[in-house]
């Protein structure tokens, strides 16, 4: 019994590193796409402070999406342990596989949308009843309606921003504007947590002056030349918007790799405990950080270069936008797809400026890929499954 559950336990880890890795390689273009592409932040000094900051956000936010995959997709109880636990493996595997896919296309997808899709192969697989459709729809329609919402804010606030941004003369308080506001959404998600709504909010308006504060005061302290501070400026602001994105970043996407996983811990080994959940999702973040690092650059250039021409102004909007939709939807529980709301952003963003600044190409390539993935993975994850049932 202890070898079963040995093996168990490595097999699944192992395949869990497997999906992590693919989804840190796949989806660092989603973090670092607009500064790099920007020309603000080199690429690997971009993907060091990503695989860095990662980790973080698994462990502070992670748990309430690991929730959701682990629990609000499958019924779980309607389903025998054993075949409960295959059909984890199966649905991270299927996951992994399309991600890879996906990678070696260059074409950034939704990785919260593989694993989803490969829990639903698997349910169907054995019963389509024991899929929660009410959930499962209710994830999917809030999913793709982050596109147009992301392009939307995006299109509005660089509609307001982007001379602000782009004049010398307005630049450092627009950009100080900016940095607060991501700043203030992430750390409101984050406090939230632990604290109530009002005390969440005062604290994180009160971190977020805070950080403005600092960071002035760093840039004041460089130089006192009035361009100079602006290339300066930028240069940390940038920093600390993809720090804090990454933060967001490992919030929706360690919990895909740890939901799974806890489900098969739960169920195999009797394992019950929170604190297994949150070791869980520091392996996640882990691995992820490990893929954004070793092979991210890889689908970078899909969101940096082929999909708009960006700029510093793009930048900040995509940030600002990005970081409201995907942290409101880890808010509710819902595994966001962080590749649809960076895209939608970037889109939103560089339409503000006319129609032929998007690569028209390059969003009908990612909307094919989006279109395949859902039915794909099911398809994987179904077919996977069958054949393994037939084995045991």
């Amino acid at each position: 019994m202890l070898e079963t559950n040995t093996a168990l336990l490595v097999c699944s880890l192992a395949i869990a590193a497997f999906l992590a890795w693919s989804a840190g390689s796949n989806n660092a273009a989603n973090i670092v796409a607009a500064v790099v592409g920007a020309g603000i932040v080199k690429l690997n000094k971009a993907l060091l402070i990503t695989s860095i900051f990662v980790v973080f956000g698994s462990l502070m936010l992670g748990a309430n999406v690991a929730r959701v995959l682990g629990t609000r997709v499958i019924n779980s109880s309607s389903v025998n342990t054993s075949l409960l636990t295959t059909g984890m493996l199966v649905a991270m595997f299927a996951a992994g596989f399309w991600v890879l896919v996906a990678s070696l296309i260059r074409v950034p997808v939704s990785v919260n949308e593989t694993v989803l899709a490969g829990l639903i192969g698997f349910g169907v697989s054995v019963n389509p009843h024991v899929v929660m459709w009410g959930e499962v729809i209710l994830i999917y329609v809030l999913r793709f309606l982050t596109i147009p919402l992301s392009g939307l804010i995006s299109f509005t606030v660089k509609k307001f921003l982007a001379r602000y941004l782009e004049d010398p003369e307005t630049t450092l308080p627009a950009s100080l504007l900016s940095l607060h506001l991501i700043s203030a959404f992430i750390t409101y998600i984050i406090l939230s947590k632990l604290l109530d709504v009002v005390l969440s909010l005062v604290t994180a308006l009160a971190l977020s002056t805070l950080l403005l504060v600092v960071s002035k005061a760093y840039v004041d302290e460089k130089t006192s030349n009035r361009y100079e501070k602006i290339s300066v400026f930028r240069g940390v602001s940038s920093f600390l918007t993809i720090a804090l994105m990454s933060l967001a970043y490992g919030a929706s996407n360690a919990g895909i790799v740890a939901g799974p996983l806890y489900v098969i811990m739960v169920n195999e080994l009797g394992v019950v405990s929170v604190e297994y959940l949150s070791i869980l999702l520091l392996f996640g973040g882990l691995l992820i950080s490990l893929g954004v690092f070793s092979w991210g650059k890889r689908v970078v250039g899909t969101l940096a270069e082929d999909l708009a021409t960006l700029n510093y102004s793009t930048a900040v909007v995509t940030y600002v936008s990005t970081s409201l939709t995907v942290l409101l939807l880890a808010e509710l529980g819902v595994p966001a797809a962080t590749t649809m709301v960076v895209a939608g952003s970037i889109i939103g963003a560089s339409l503000a400026e006319g129609y032929s600044a998007v690569n028209v190409g390059v969003v009908r390539k990612m909307l094919v890929m989006w279109a395949l993935t859902t039915p794909a993975c099911a398809a994987i994850s179904y077919a996977t499954y069958a054949f393994i049932a037939r084995l045991i």
